[in-house]
């Protein structure tokens, strides 16, 4: 992704001093990436505050700061910036709270944590402890953070919240637009139970020069009689980080697009065997390298050489798929010379597609499909661990090798961090095929992991029947009362062979609600499995099981009439 290259520009300063203290327990650290990790990743302020009664204190905030600043960056790029710094700073808690459990003097190894990330055009915070970020703006000092601390008395508090106190964490986030001229400090208490709001606002008015700011900040802490150690950050915004249009479509231009190629012409050592695939869109062809491997080669169309929108697209094909590593979904291949136009390589899967399978044998026998819908989860499942959604799965776009289902085509999917890093043109809104895409892509809601789960779903049910669940209107439907207005029609229908409880279990997953749908996959795959026992047909169920109530009442009423006949028979007449 070298188009991404953030204009986002920051001046800082930093001190840590330990005061009147023996040791400086207290640790900063900022990272500034560069290259594309400034707009995947964005700029990295942490502030760290051990707690004191432990020996331990320095090497917890170390650690803390430390970790985090390396770690955060080793992070998928396709990750969101919380799911990314949360991930980390729970592992971390998890290091700490692990470190403490294991001392031999049964100390804590306990800090406070407070973390900026600045990121295209918004800052992130995430917070544990009393240490603070605030930010300066329009005159007016704000804190973002809250204190997790209880006051006993006027000499006396405790923390309510440390990073490694508990394995189970909670961690205060934020998110806001930044501003070219916010400044943002960070603190230990050293300097913020010393300075109220309005000296540091003081402070700030005076000092415009950041490294001045900071040493004036712990100077006047100290002299008004800070008894804990001293540590602040300051960083102001120069440039917001969105890139300009014109840098990105230089960047983007530096590819020349192919023209149509024909079968027996070369591209960098790439022999065009066939044609896959023609589209508006793009160009698929089969293609054979030197040593006679035979690869699959993707190349954009020259309908759109001067649309920025769709060449970022094209390139986060090959970004995406190059990240994703998995059995079920079609592999990335890295070209062995230098492109000389705009392309990318995948291995090349033999077989055919799941529509062509689809033709031939559906109605599949239930465990034959339900192995396949299992595996095809395993691949859409490695897109959803990289906070990816692929959004156009269908039978076209799996292929059936030697390996089973293998996802292919990534020209539809999301990536929540590629979303936060912001782009200077309107992206492209690539739809689903309309018969397999989630209600919620055509209503304009939120999209989550079910809407994949929706096209699994709507395939299974495809496998075992040859139909769709909703008839030949389900495409027609434009908006949220079209969409109600549909009802499921039970599998059985076509395939008197489909179990109740399977019927049910695919009409939960084919939810016109997102929020009718499974939580996660893996309840999804259960009840595909097995029966779940709240879904048994009645029908199927003996009348004891399914009325115990009616039935003693029915017996106790077959025995009286029974009585009463006999007791009229003997009777004498």
């Amino acid at each position: 992704m070298d188009h991404l290259q953030s204009t986002l520009k920051i001046e800082l300063a930093q001190r840590s001093d330990a005061g009147v203290k023996p040791e400086n327990q207290d640790t900063v650290g900022t990272r500034i990436p560069e290259g594309s990790a400034l707009s995947t990743k964005g700029i990295s302020l942490a502030v760290a505050d051990g707690v004191s009664s432990s020996t331990s204190a320095r090497h917890a905030s170390q650690t803390a700061v430390s970790g985090f600043l390396t770690d955060y960056y080793a992070t998928p790029d396709t990750w969101r910036t919380q799911q990314s710094a949360t991930t980390v700073i729970q592992s971390l808690n998890r290091y700490l709270w692990g470190q403490s459990q294991n001392s031999v003097l049964q100390e804590g190894c306990l800090t406070t944590f407070s973390a900026l990330i600045l990121k295209g055009d918004n800052f992130f915070t995430f917070h544990i402890g009393d240490s603070r970020i605030y930010r300066f703006r329009n005159n007016h000092l704000e804190r973002l953070t809250r204190d997790h601390s209880q006051r006993i008395d006027s000499n006396t508090q405790y923390l309510t919240r440390a990073l490694g106190a508990d394995p189970a964490l909670e961690i205060d986030l934020y998110k806001e637009e930044i501003k070219v001229g916010d400044l943002f400090l960070l603190t230990t208490d050293g300097i913020h139970d010393t300075l109220n709001d309005k000296e540091l606002v003081n402070s700030i008015k005076n000092f415009q020069n950041l490294e001045e700011l900071v040493e004036n900040i712990v100077t006047t802490a100290s002299i008004e009689g800070s008894k804990d150690n001293l540590s602040v950050q300051a960083c102001r915004i120069v440039h917001v980080g969105k890139p300009s249009q014109s840098d990105a479509v230089t960047v983007l231009s530096q590819l020349p697009f192919p023209p149509p190629l024909n079968i027996g012409q070369t591209v960098d050592g790439l022999r065009v065997e066939k044609v896959l695939h023609e589209s508006e869109r793009s160009q698929v062809y089969l293609v054979k390298n030197k040593e006679g491997h035979v690869q699959v080669m993707k190349t954009p169309s020259v309908n759109y050489e001067d649309d920025p929108a769709y060449i970022e697209r094209f390139v986060m094909e090959n970004w995406i798929g190059a990240r994703i590593v998995n059995a079920h979904v079609v592999r990335v291949i890295e070209p062995t010379r230098a492109r000389s136009f705009l392309y990318y390589l995948t291995e090349y899967i033999a077989g055919q597609t799941l529509t062509q399978t689809i033709r031939e044998r559906a109605p599949l026998a239930i465990p034959d499909a339900t192995e396949l819908i299992e595996q095809i989860i395993k691949g859409v499942r490695a897109f959803h661990r990289k906070d990816t959604l692929h959004q156009d799965i269908k039978p076209d776009n799996i292929m059936i090798g030697k390996r089973g289902p293998v996802v292919i085509d990534f020209g539809s999917c999301w990536v929540a961090g590629m979303e936060e890093a912001g782009a200077p043109f309107e992206r492209d809104k690539i739809l689903g095929t309309l018969d397999y895409s989630a209600p919620e892509y055509r209503c304009g809601s939120s999209v989550n992991e079910r809407a994949d789960q929706f096209s699994i779903a709507i395939i299974m049910y495809e496998l075992i029947t040859g139909k769709h669940p909703f008839g030949e209107s389900y495409r027609n439907a434009l908006n949220l009362k079209a969409f109600q207005r549909l009802k499921y029609i039970p599998a059985s229908k076509y395939n008197p062979l489909v179990p109740i409880w399977l019927d049910r279990a695919l009409e939960k997953a084919v939810g016109i609600h997102p929020n009718s749908r499974y939580t996660s996959f893996s309840e999804f795959l259960n009840d595909l499995k097995r029966p779940n026992p709240n879904w048994i047909s009645m029908r199927e169920q003996p009348f004891l099981e399914r009325n115990p109530v009616r039935f003693w009442q029915a017996t106790a009423a077959i025995g009286w009439l029974t009585a009463m006949g006999l007791l009229f028979y003997l009777l004498p007449k």
